[in-house]
């Protein structure tokens, strides 16, 4: 993960905030045919008890079929999704980007069998032989003017790279067998994963295509990068416990008591380190925009901020829906996700029509009010407290607010003695403060949670 984000700040000096919101507007249309070519049937192979080598040859030549489709009705319908952007750019584009999907689906059964075995040592050499490949093909692009191409270039051979390493590292070949019995009862678990998938394009992606719609690529460019920087942070520090986290409630679905405790001893890692990354993101979000990206990405600074914050409160309940579908019962989260689309779209619809600010506010505001509708569902699903966040984060919340208050301190006396000058070491300066204010504080109001913590992270 430390490649992306060297890779996309480079991308992102040479290229300019419409080339990222073209590609944005194809990636859309792609993630939103994935739901499709996938049908679930990745989480279902995970997630099955029997037969997991029968199940993965239904998998396999059930997605390389819909995949296929979706790619040729893709390409039909890219000119019409170009209009609908008003983005003549974004139709060949999406044509040609979206041969990742039929590359997608040649590769998800092969992944899915490393998740469900749990050998992510194996993932891990593929990803980091895969991680440097976009960027590699990509800044050269990018320097010699090709634009948005060369964003797309870098992705479709970081595709075709990981598909060779897969294919090469696994053990599992397809054979032309089909198992229709095993299909149909995949399909009614993936039905249930589908459907909560297309509810979580909504709320993922339905920002983006109204942002894109109603106030043009240039500022979905610079929404969509603001959102893809906050992703990495985060990524950097919280994604690695996602793929773990499915199988191990899997394994855990018979036991109750044990899969809670494993929840909330995991959920208190999450609050601890998602809590204080969104609160400094929105601090700091300017000199990070203006320290990496230049002033050409405008706006960014505060957007990037604001959205810090988003996904910290997205992360504090993002467990949630794990536990759920590792317990067999993923329509849990196709209705809860359905909940948030009822009020998420028609806010963002308004919102998209006071700027990209008021945009972006309204995206922190709907992640708010969230955390109650999440909350309400855990208790009627696992029998806990309704007061658990705020039980498991108080020290958290509460070591939180005072680096707040020592940051914003500090940042009033750089820009009072050290105004624009030094950048990179005043950003350093507040980063570095902020850290050692948080965890001191966590460390007085509790040192267990610091001392179990460290100990699990010794052994990982």
């Amino acid at each position: 993960r430390t490649a992306q984000p060297i890779i996309f700040v480079i991308l992102a000096r040479l290229l300019t905030p419409a080339d990222f919101g073209v590609m944005a507007t194809a990636m859309i249309a792609i993630s939103f045919s994935q739901m499709f070519w996938d049908a679930g049937l990745s989480k279902a192979l995970i997630q099955t008890k029997t037969a997991p080598e029968e199940a993965a040859h239904v998998v396999f030549w059930t997605n390389v079929c819909l995949g296929l489709l979706i790619y040729l009705l893709l390409f039909l319908a890219a000119p019409a999704i170009a209009l609908f952007f008003k983005s003549p750019a974004s139709g060949p584009v999406l044509r040609v980007l979206g041969i990742q999907i039929i590359i997608a689906s040649l590769t998800s059964v092969q992944q899915a069998l490393f998740v469900r075995d749990l050998d992510f040592r194996g993932l891990f050499w593929i990803k980091l032989l895969t991680a440097f490949v976009p960027g590699l093909f990509s800044i050269p692009l990018a320097f010699y003017g090709y634009g948005v191409w060369a964003l797309v270039a870098g992705s479709l051979v970081g595709q075709m790279i990981n598909l060779y390493l897969l294919w090469k590292k696994s053990h599992w070949r397809p054979q032309f067998r089909y198992d229709w019995v095993m299909a149909r009862s995949l399909l009614r678990f993936g039905v249930w994963v589908m459907l909560e998938s297309f509810g979580a394009w909504l709320i993922i992606w339905g920002d983006n295509l109204i942002v894109g719609r109603f106030l043009g690529v240039h500022d979905l460019g610079v929404y969509r990068t603001g959102w893809n920087l906050v992703t990495i942070i985060f990524g950097l520090v919280l994604n690695p416990f996602l793929p773990v986290l499915y199988p191990t409630f899997s394994r855990l679905q018979d036991d109750l008591p044990a899969l809670k405790n494993t929840f909330h001893r995991v959920n208190r890692v999450v609050f601890a380190l998602a809590l204080p990354m969104g609160t400094g993101l929105l601090l700091v979000g300017p000199e990070v925009a203006n320290v990496l990206f230049g002033e050409k990405w405008q706006g960014l600074g505060f957007v990037l901020g604001v959205l810090g914050l988003t996904y910290a409160m997205s992360w504090l309940v993002s467990l949630n829906t794990e536990i759920y579908r590792a317990m067999g019962k993923p329509k849990i989260n196709m209705i809860l996700m359905y909940v948030h689309i009822l009020y998420y779209l028609p806010c963002f619809y308004i919102a998209a029509q006071f700027g990209l600010e008021t945009f972006t506010l309204t995206r922190l505001t709907v992640a708010v009010i969230a955390l109650p509708i999440q909350t309400y569902f855990y208790v009627k699903m696992l029998g806990g407290s309704p007061f658990y966040l705020w039980q498991e984060g108080k020290p958290m919340l509460l070591s939180t607010i005072v680096m707040v208050i020592c940051v914003f301190a500090l940042k009033r006396v750089l820009l009072l003695f050290f105004p624009l000058a030094y950048p990179v070491l005043s950003l350093s300066a507040l980063i570095c403060a902020g850290g050692l204010v948080y965890f001191g504080c966590l460390w007085l109001l509790d040192p267990d949670f610091i001392l179990h913590t460290s100990t699990i992270l010794k052994r990982a």
